[in-house]
């Protein structure tokens, strides 16, 4: 088995992070497949946006601290780690976590007693300013915990991968044990990523800059291929796992390709949009239209049995009120697997870059095309035949109010800084069509009624009559 990791530095290499090869894996971790718990048999299984060795992914996502609070973090891993029932599950896992100084890189780290893993990625990411998603995805590329169902305290010890050189025999790793244990490791690794964004002339790759990237480890004799890397999020992971997938890979996904192929940054590109969205990076479709169209048929409308749909959903009939409602909310189904693009549906005019509304910012103008909250929501209504309002707070202080249980299919929920329609109940339980944050797909979610604390609106928001 061969290590794919290193950290690249200009005139050496000291330190790393990678994937183990193994057959249908991902990571670390005899046993565990990347089909059972990232996707079916491809090519169903890859995620819209296809591998872009120059932009794996942007750094409006990479160093976004805010797309998960602890508490996401942690409900998060506890559903992804619902099957372990080892004694180290990760879930319950209570690593020691001594208090940190701060430095140019990362702030200082307090440290405590009985902290889990979620206040572990949670602390670590603010303090070293990295998306906890990416940690998160980080993880599980490198060692599968948060899905391994045999996990022991010595699974811990190299969790990301960090200070493990491929310096062993045929190009194998040798980790540190400096640096061993969960809390060093995320530490570690995200102190790494603030390295390679401040001073990143002291590392081999650089944004802006087109570089030989290797196929596999240089004892392979597999060579390399030259790469212009666009941003310094795609350098850092370039650094951090200094080998580019060939075709054999990508065609593979999510199984080997070739003697030549490598899988890290790939398998962490795929993993990405797979529990988060869109990285903002890879090449993205050319036109809105939906992979799979959605029709209503009078005034029923069957939601899509797809990826970013809700098991409890998916494949389920629902019947709007009207004619007209059928006909937008068929539409929006449609849109489910987009990204989210802030800006993104000016005037209800359907899945654009965001140029006009977002004006550049966060993930808009980027050559993304999708939709934000409110230009779905209207994306919907307009399809219906009625205008609404163009943001969120306008359509929050407009259109009939009508109490919660009272709600039907077609209706916004509202939120402070949020919309969502709202598609009715399904065996007891409801849900909203929504296109939710920077970095994630539109997609039918199970409803709730509080979004990061602030409760929904009393009212519901009806436009149609």
């Amino acid at each position: 088995m061969m290590r794919l990791a290193r950290l690249a530095l200009a005139g050496g290499v000291v330190a790393a992070a990678g994937l183990v090869l193994l057959p249908m894996m991902f990571a670390v971790g005899a046993g565990n497949t990347p089909s059972s718990q990232v996707c079916s048999v491809p090519p169903a299984c890859v995620p819209q946006n296809s591998w872009d060795a120059r932009n794996i992914i942007s750094d409006t996502v990479f160093y976004n601290m805010q797309s998960m609070t602890v508490g996401a973090v942690r409900s998060f891993i506890a559903r992804q780690s619902q099957d372990c029932n080892a004694a180290a599950c990760l879930r319950s896992y209570r690593p020691t976590v001594p208090a940190t100084p701060g430095d140019r890189y990362c702030t200082a780290i307090p440290g405590g007693d009985d902290l889990d893993a979620a206040d572990v990625i949670g602390a670590v990411s603010v303090a070293c300013g990295i998306n906890p998603q990416v940690m998160l995805v980080m993880l599980q590329k490198e060692s599968q915990l948060l899905t391994r169902s045999d996990t022991t305290e010595w699974t811990y010890t190299a969790a990301w991968g960090y200070a493990c050189p491929d310096t062993g025999p045929s190009g194998t790793a040798t980790c540190d044990p400096e640096f061993a244990g969960f809390f060093e490791q995320a530490y570690g690794m995200a102190k790494q990523f603030a390295r390679y964004r401040l001073d990143p002339d002291q590392y081999t790759y650089r944004a802006g800059q087109t570089a030989d990237i290797l196929w596999n480890v240089v004892e392979s004799g597999c060579g390399s291929g030259p790469v212009t890397i666009q941003n310094t999020a795609t350098a850092s992971l370039y650094n951090y796992t200094p080998y580019q997938p060939n075709a054999a890979a990508i065609a593979a996904y999510p199984r080997e390709g070739d003697r030549c192929s490598s899988y890290g940054n790939r398998n962490f590109f795929y993993i990405f949009q797979h529990y988060f969205g869109p990285t903002g990076g890879g090449t993205t479709p050319t036109t809105p239209e939906p992979a799979n169209p959605v029709e209503a048929n009078g005034v029923t409308v069957t939601i899509p049995n797809r990826p970013d749909v809700a098991t409890g959903a998916a494949g389920r009939t629902i019947t709007a009120p009207n004619e007209a409602m059928a006909r937008g909310i068929a539409a929006g189904l449609a849109t489910v697997g987009l990204p989210y693009v802030w800006g993104g549906g000016t005037n209800g005019s359907g899945a654009d870059q965001g140029c006009a509304r977002g004006g550049g910012s966060l993930n808009s103008c980027q050559g993304i095309i999708g939709l934000d909250c409110s230009g779905l929501t209207a994306y919907v209504l307009a399809q219906a035949g009625f205008r609404v309002p163009g943001n969120s707070a306008g359509q929050r202080a407009a259109g009939m109010p009508v109490p919660r249980a009272a709600a039907l299919p077609g209706d916004i929920v509202g939120f402070p800084g949020h919309v969502a329609l709202y598609l009715g109940r399904i065996d007891g339980n409801e849900y909203f069509l929504e296109a939710p944050e920077p970095g994630r797909h539109i997609a039918v979610h199970r409803a709730y009624w509080s979004n990061s604390g602030s409760p929904a609106d009393t009212f519901v928001h009806r436009y149609w009559n």
